[in-house]
């Protein structure tokens, strides 16, 4: 078995997360700053995302609108994507010359 599938997902201790940030409600969201309340829909959000080590802990979570957080789901993927296209693009590796 991989060293990947060895190790806890990030996601193992979310429950017990928005239990604690539930009590706390209302809180500004993660992603728009504007307060979340508890009739809302809303998702447990990482202020360090998970991809770039951040933790599942109190201190590194918050509330965030369901709509928030998954907006801002994939910006630092396609950014690493366009970045990518735009090496190849200005170095003139993958440009056919016919």
């Amino acid at each position: 078995m991989s060293q990947h599938h060895r190790r806890t997902k990030h996601t193992t201790h979310a429950p017990k997360v928005r239990e604690q940030i539930a009590a706390r409600l209302p809180l500004p969201c993660v992603e728009c700053g504007h307060p979340v309340h508890a009739e809302q829909s809303w998702h447990v959000a990482h202020i360090v995302p998970a991809s770039q080590g951040g933790r599942t802990t109190i201190s590194n979570c918050g509330p965030a609108h369901s709509i928030c957080n998954l907006k801002s789901g994939g910006r630092m993927g396609a950014a690493v994507t366009n970045r990518r296209r735009r090496a190849v693009r200005d170095s003139g590796e993958g440009i056919r010359k016919w």
